[in-house]
């Protein structure tokens, strides 16, 4: 089977564009012909400015805008993520707790509600959202991060049957460990060479957004490398 990525012209809002996986997505949907739609400060060519993508106003106008300019919205890609070195759970602070969740779960739920009744309305639609490893089986010392990424998976699977044969698919991707500066400077002892390149992920998100990906949906594409 012969597999095209190319894109006629069609439009995919990324959230966390410029983080540390954004770049490399950005640039691999932009060189398959996407139209790309991401917050931005300044840029003339953009209608939408820098906006917090767990607060649904902000993320209201910002939905509205893109539609408002490209007329469609084919595919959300939720990029938005953190990850920060955490104590035993006896230790984790509310304010940690709370930004695990607010980054890296309600964005998710947050941006995916405002750009749902978009996709019903043309019947197509691709979602993706970012996982983890470590939300599949939590480990020692990574409590809020863990807990806030199983939500995650658990957000896209229900989001997934609620979906069903409507033309819209909710997928997750699933990393161990992906090889970025950041994660790099937090666990400098660490052996890169087993991280997963951000390249890869930008390429099964392209292939999830593909045509030959329509049948899939409420899956967790796992992409762990030797990490």
């Amino acid at each position: 089977m012969t597999v095209t990525t190319k894109s006629d012209g069609r439009v995919a809002l990324v959230t966390g564009a410029t983080g540390g996986l954004g770049p490399a997505v950005v640039e691999a949907f932009e060189r398959a012909g996407w139209q790309i739609v991401r917050e931005r400060r300044g840029d003339l060519r953009s209608s939408l400015r820098w906006f917090d993508a767990a607060d649904p106003a902000a993320v209201g106008r910002a939905v509205s805008a893109a539609v408002s300019s490209y007329g469609r919205i084919d595919a959300l890609l939720n990029l938005v993520g953190t990850w920060k070195p955490q104590p035993s759970i006896a230790e984790v602070p509310d304010a940690l707790w709370d930004e695990m969740f607010s980054v890296n779960l309600k964005t998710a739920f947050v941006v995916s509600r405002a750009v749902v009744p978009q996709m019903l309305k043309q019947r197509s639609g691709r979602i993706i959202n970012v996982g983890a490893k470590a939300g599949e089986r939590g480990t020692a010392r990574n409590a809020a991060y863990a807990a806030s990424k199983a939500g995650v998976l658990a957000l896209t699977e229900s989001m997934a049957e609620e979906l069903k044969g409507s033309g819209v698919t909710v997928n997750a991707i699933v990393p161990s460990v992906i090889d970025t500066p950041a994660n790099r400077k937090s666990m400098p002892d660490a052996d890169f060479s087993r991280w997963v390149p951000p390249e890869h992920i930008a390429a099964t998100m392209l292939f999830l957004c593909s045509d030959q990906a329509a049948s899939i949906t409420g899956e967790r594409v796992r992409v762990f490398n030797r990490a």
